[in-house]
């Protein structure tokens, strides 16, 4: 019982003089990253024009329009990169990620076909460390990007000539936080939580928020 009550304040303390080290160092400059987690996409409405035209005399016709709405399967998203720090708190990042969502249409409570069945986005951020003095190294970011909705040409939308095979790539911008939990110098636990923003696709007006809590692994170097 005595060498217990010794030995743990020691066993302690040691952990708390390691952890004190590790946060003295300066964090490696470099990091490569990969993510896994969820992809969640906002509906939206828009104004679609009916195939069959309704015709008054003198013959002049003139095509009938009405609303559609648009919805997206919820998924997963893969999402990799890497980040340079060119000071203790600060760091700019570069990634890529691709989540298969599906985008489909209806009007009413008919079903239009379904669309855009991937969705690629390339993003360019600022990250800033809130706090690296311990372990758990909380951060928030902001950045700007593009990204591009497409699908198989064989879609039932595409084939009824409602949308195209491919978007186009978009404007899009995104924020959010997250923490990294350094396991040891060189690697280290990412969860993080980011909204990409841009517009809708095809017609569909609006703006599109697509919801990305992740979690993945980072690989550190000098």
């Amino acid at each position: 019982m005595r060498i217990t009550r010794i030995v743990a304040p020691c066993f302690s303390l040691l952990l708390l003089t390691c952890s004190w080290a590790l946060a003295q160092d300066a964090p490696p400059r470099f990091e490569v990253f990969a993510e896994g987690g969820g992809s969640f996409l906002n509906n939206g409405a828009g104004q679609i024009f009916i195939a069959v035209p309704v015709c008054l005399p003198p013959m002049i016709c003139t095509p009938v329009s009405g609303s559609a709405t648009s919805s997206f399967s919820k998924t997963g998203r893969l999402f990799a990169g890497a980040r340079l720090r060119f000071t203790r708190h600060d760091a700019i990042e570069a990634s890529y990620s691709f989540s298969p969502n599906h985008f489909s249409l209806q009007e009413g409570t008919q079903a239009l076909g379904s669309a855009y069945n991937r969705l690629n986005l390339v993003s360019f951020n600022y990250v800033r460390y809130l706090w690296v003095r311990t372990a758990l190294n909380p951060f928030v970011t902001a950045g700007v990007g593009t990204n591009r909705f497409s699908g198989p040409a064989s879609a039932a939308a595409v084939l009824s000539g409602l949308v195209g095979a491919d978007n186009g790539w978009q404007f899009a911008w995104n924020y959010g936080g997250g923490a990294d939990l350094v396991l040891e110098r060189h690697l280290a636990l990412r969860l993080e939580l980011r909204d990409y923003v841009s517009g809708q696709p095809s017609f569909i007006t609006g703006t599109s928020h697509n919801i990305v809590p992740s979690v993945g692994i980072v690989f550190r170097f000098k």
